[in-house]
Formats: C-alpha cells, structure tokens, sequence
C-alpha cells in the first residue's frame, strides 16, 4: 500500500521539525499577537528597521538565551535575527570568510555545504565519536589547516544526536582558545531535553558566538532565533545595518510576538507540549523498531538509523520511497565524503500521530 496523504504526496519524513500542538500553541499564539498589537501602534512597530531588535526584543531575547545559560547575559550582547540560517549566513561571512576555513563534525547540518560554496570558504571535517567531535583530531585539524571557526552542535548533534559530555565540551573550549579558533554554537536542539550538560560556549565565552533559535523548539516557521555575542561591540560591529545583502534582520511585528510568548511563560507550554509529543512518537519508535541499531533519545526531533551492510543507504531510502515515505540518507550530512551506511528520519514533520505510525511502519517494513 503506498503511504501518501491525500494530495497524493510523498509523507516527508526527512525533515526534522517538531511536532504541531495546536491545543497548546494556537491559544497562546492568538493571545500574544492580541498583546503585541494593543501594546504597540502598528505603524510606529511596522515602519521602520528595528536593527538587532527593539531594546524589549533583546531583553526578552536575553531571557531566553537565559533558559540555558548559567544567568541571563546582558541585552547589549543579544541580536535578534530571522532563524538560524541568517545568523549562520552573517557570521560565517564575517568570522570565516572568502578563503577561509571552518571546522565542523565529519557528519554535520548539510546546509553548511552551500554556504561554503557561496561565501567561498573550505571545511575541514573532524573525525567523530558517539559524543561528537574527537579532541586530539580537533586539535590536530587546528595545528594543521588553521580554521578560523568551529562551528558546533554538542547538543543532539544532526544528524547523529550525539550529546557531548561536560569534558569534552571543556576539552574542546580550551583547544579554541588555544589555536584561536572562534566558537559557533548552534544549540537549536536544546530545548526540549531536560537533562543535559551546558552550552560549549560558556566554557569559552570570550571566543564564542552562541545561537538559540525558536525553530526546533515552538514552531518550525516561528523564524526567531538570539545569537549572543562575545562582547557588545562584536554584536554592533558583525550585525551593523550597513550589511544589507541577506535576510538576517527579524521582522518587528515577529519579533514582539515571540517576546510577547516569552513574557506571558507560553513558552514553556509550548514546549513541554512538543517535548511531550515528541516522547509518544519515539514510544512508537521502540516498539516498532527496538531491535534495530539506531540512536536518539526521548525528546530528540530524529533518529539516526545505521543499516547492515547488505542493506545499502541508497537502497533502503529508495525502498521506503517506492512505499510513498522520504528519509534522508546519510550521504546528505557527510562533510567528508565518506558517509556511514544509514538514514536519519524525523519525528515532527507528519502532521498527527496516525500519519507517523504509517510512515514509521514503512520504514519497519523496508528494515526488518
């Protein structure tokens, strides 16, 4: 039976959203957009550029940032940006730079590849372990190619969901600082997890620019994401608004609603309802897939699933697809080349449980 919805399409899988909760989110949403729009005169919000955010965007931004941080950092330092990928687009151009390099995990976010080719700059992949990146080969890729940045998911890493430990999150700092190579984090995953170790960054704040975005946590198209700086002056001088030639400025009326959602403590309703929808789906999961080799955790947004060697990734993507169901091989995250024989699948992107139940059985169905 081929598993489409009812326009016929492909039950996209591959994508790593959260899950829609619309009987925690719609309420709060309405009552935030109601608050922003009583607060404030739409043209005064609307008619102008608010570079970096308002002063009210950037305190709240800061408290936000403030849910995984040892304090709440200063609101000088917070920009508030249009998602991740602006941020991404900004400080790689900045920090890395034409001809630059910039070290990331052998298996990372695959939007790193084009960025490369448009800003000009060379990756240097670094070898892994379950917790991430490996430190001795991280330093010696720093003594060799001399990145300018590393750029960083030690929390649910994509696509591997590895998790660093507290020292290798140390170990990793203190060989940034000692080869000078800056610290891109992007803890995007981080949200929903309870228990897990702090940012890198703050084990190197002076090096670091750490990035928490709303996209993984509340709603995929929310498109609100903080980046604190290492200084003040790093955040006026990289997202000055002289810089006009990409996206990254956030939409006024955008950014006061998420700071609406953050006053009112909607955030975390949201949240704890996608960490809860998330934790049914990976009980679905297990029960359809325990014997399996494969790797996530309760309140991640994928699973990443190594397959026998007689079962190659291309193979088994196309034998879910010929079942009307997409994941992502694992040629899509090799930074190196050298891609593991598996897949990484998402929990979030069917739109109920029913409609992930029969995604999940296809893939079921093509593994065992």
């Amino acid at each position: 039976m081929i598993l489409t919805d009812k326009s016929n399409a492909l039950l996209n899988m591959s994508g790593n959203l959260p899950p829609k909760v619309p009987h925690a989110f719609d309420a709060v949403y309405k009552a935030a957009v109601q608050n922003v729009l009583e607060a404030f005169a739409p043209n005064e919000l609307i008619g102008a550029h608010q570079f970096r955010g308002s002063q009210r965007d950037r305190s709240l931004g800061a408290r936000f940032l403030g849910r995984r941080l040892p304090q709440v950092p200063p609101a000088d330092r917070v920009v508030v940006a249009n998602g991740t990928q602006s941020i991404l687009m900004m400080l790689l151009a900045g920090l890395v730079g034409r001809n630059g390099r910039l070290a990331l995990e052998s298996l990372s976010y695959p939007t790193l590849l084009p960025f490369a080719r448009q800003l000009g700059f060379q990756l240097s992949p670094v070898a892994m372990d379950e917790e991430g990146v490996l430190p001795d080969h991280f330093e010696a890729v720093c003594r060799s190619e001399r990145p300018a940045a590393y750029y960083a998911m030690p929390t649910l890493q994509n696509p591997t969901t590895a998790v660093m430990s507290i020292e290798r999150r140390q170990a990793i700092a203190e060989i940034c600082r000692q080869y000078g190579v800056t610290i891109i984090e992007d803890d995007i995953y981080s949200l929903l997890p309870k228990n897990v170790p702090p940012p890198l960054s703050t084990f190197a704040p002076e090096i670091s620019w750490y990035i928490l975005g709303t996209a993984k946590s509340l709603a995929a198209a929310l498109k609100v994401a903080y980046v604190l700086a290492p200084t003040a002056r790093a955040a006026e001088e990289r997202f000055w608004p002289g810089v006009r030639a990409t996206y990254w400025m956030c939409a006024p009326m955008n950014g006061s609603v998420v700071s609406s959602l953050i006053e009112m403590g909607a955030v975390d309703v949201v949240i704890d309802a996608v960490r809860e929808e998330t934790r049914a789906r990976h009980t679905l999961v297990a029960d359809r897939l325990g014997s399996a080799n494969m790797r996530s955790r309760p309140d991640c947004l994928h699973v990443w699933l190594s397959l026998p060697a007689n079962r190659p990734a291309i193979e088994f993507v196309a034998g879910v697809r010929a079942l009307g169901v997409e994941v992502s091989v694992s040629s899509t995250y090799a930074m190196d080349n050298a891609p593991p024989n598996a897949v990484r699948f998402g929990m979030g992107t069917p739109p109920d449980r029913a409609a992930f139940e029969r995604g999940l059985a296809a893939i079921a169905d093509v593994y065992l």
